[in-house]
């Protein structure tokens, strides 16, 4: 009776625990969440650990680290957090300690992401992401470099006098049109 009783509770935490948000999270003083799951092959006396997260007091996930079915970790992020809670840093891990990719992230004084940088395993940056913003706050166009400063791709944002979002626009390394996504409102 106890083991089906404690695979019920375990069952309900691995459906709730995801859908928990940030502010949840802050609220409720969560400092990690641990998922374990029963399986068939596992039989239900002998859960297996799916994942394991940590988090700051500001509710922002420092780490996740997910399990293989052995229990040897198979991937692993971790995440830096500015004072304002913007992430600043990811590093990705292939199994526990080895480096698969590190990116770090700038912000402007409008708390608005202006800079992506991705790094390869050794720290070669591989590509530079900028974007720019409308004095209201709109985005105005991101655009994409090779870790060497040359384009791979830009995209532009155009918006109408209510400031909604009507067209984006995103070319090619060569400058030639790749796509163009346009948004029509009816108002009242």
């Amino acid at each position: 009776m106890k083991t089906a009783l404690g695979i019920v509770c375990l069952l309900c935490f691995y459906l709730i625990a995801p859908c928990q948000s940030d502010k949840d999270i802050k609220k409720n003083k969560i400092k990690s969440i641990t998922t374990w799951q029963s399986t068939k092959e596992s039989g239900p006396d002998n859960p297996l650990k799916e994942s394991f997260e940590t988090y700051d007091k500001e509710g922002n996930m420092t780490q996740q680290i997910e399990y293989k079915a052995d229990g040897s970790v198979d991937k692993k992020e971790v995440s830096r957090f500015d004072k304002s809670g913007n992430k600043i840093e990811e590093i990705k891990y292939e199994g526990d300690n080895v480096i698969s990719s590190r990116k770090t992230l700038k912000y402007d004084k409008f708390q608005n992401k202006i800079e992506e940088d991705e790094f390869s395993p050794s720290g070669i940056l591989l590509k530079k992401t900028l974007i720019l913003y409308q004095p209201t706050g709109e985005k105005l166009s991101e655009t994409i470099l090779d870790g060497t400063g040359l384009l791979l791709k830009k995209t532009e944002y155009r918006y109408n006098t209510r400031d909604l979002k009507v067209q984006k626009i995103t070319t090619n390394k060569s400058r030639q049109l790749e796509s163009v996504k346009k948004w029509g409102y009816e108002y009242y």
